[in-house]
């Protein structure tokens, strides 16, 4: 394999931010526009998924397996299946081995934010995949209820950044979720971070305490130090919505420079080449009319 010849997201955020969902809308979606998306499960805690799983990490170890035979707790045992997974990697090597070149994978993730805050686990993951030959990006799962509090929502955006440079890859911020919101006014001022936390009140500074006071000008410098970076990127996605599907597809395929290495298909050219034709047989019988009353 050689790199940068195969194409796919990382798909991380924390548990219940919608992670499995995505994979699913954008398997359904890619099946409209004549595209193979295929998707790999790497959560070895997952108990069951909508979408048609075609590499499952539950065949190399599972949560409850660890959990029984090593009585770890959830999260020492997620930890545990994952530096498992790193030793046999050519595990997953060998399940990535039959790929097309136009095909697509998803990498559905573990969904303990550890694992990308305080780890390097999912770091030596995504080096190992890159080195298979995959141009990867990353994309971070924020549930819209972050913008019901202006303080969770620093946090979330927070988390997303510290993901993001914690695996070093292309990234975008997705905000989940949407279509439960029916203000889509509301959920567009967030999408734009710069502006939004400009907008954003904290606490109202005649009622703080002395704490409040300190918690606030805290919150206002991290807000401050992540508008000056412009790192964040926020877009939505609704399920409802599928311009906000396509959008979405098309900004991870263009992080990651999807379709540079595919062949133009032969149906465009025969179209191209048929309008022309159309095109020439219509202006010459146009200049044959013209001739004929041409007094």
């Amino acid at each position: 394999m050689n790199q940068g010849i195969y194409f796919g997201q990382l798909v991380v955020g924390p548990a219940g931010s919608g992670k499995s969902s995505y994979c699913y809308i954008m398997q359904q979606n890619a099946q409209l526009l004549k595209r193979n998306i295929l998707i790999v499960n790497l959560d070895p805690a997952a108990d069951n998924f909508k979408y048609r799983c075609d590499i499952d990490i539950r065949d190399l170890i599972t949560l409850d397996d660890v959990m029984d035979e090593l009585k770890l707790g959830p999260n020492g045992g997620l930890v545990y299946c994952m530096e498992y997974l790193l030793q046999n990697l050519d595990w997953l090597e060998e399940q990535l081995s039959d790929l097309a070149s136009d095909d697509y994978v998803i990498f559905d993730c573990p969904g303990q934010i550890e694992l990308y805050t305080h780890m390097d686990l999912m770091n030596r993951i995504t080096n190992c995949i890159q080195n298979i030959g995959f141009s990867l990006c990353s994309l971070y799962m924020l549930d819209i209820t972050f913008i019901a509090d202006n303080c969770k929502f620093i946090s979330g955006v927070l988390q997303a950044l510290t993901a993001m440079v914690s695996l070093g890859l292309p990234h975008l911020t997705v905000l989940t979720k949407c279509d439960l919101i029916t203000d889509k006014q509301m959920i567009d001022q967030y999408l734009d971070f710069a502006d939004a936390i400009d907008e954003i009140d904290i606490i109202d500074e005649d009622k703080m305490s002395e704490f409040d006071k300190r918690y606030n000008k805290l919150t206002r410098t991290l807000q401050q130090t992540i508008k000056d970076f412009g790192l964040v990127s926020i877009k939505k996605l609704d399920i409802n919505d599928e311009e906000t599907i396509l959008d979405l597809l098309a900004e991870a395929d263009t992080c990651i420079n999807y379709g540079e290495n595919l062949e133009p298909d032969e149906r465009y050219y025969e179209r191209a080449e048929n309008n022309l034709n159309q095109c020439y047989d219509d202006s010459t019988k146009e200049n044959e009319y013209n001739n004929d009353y041409d007094y």
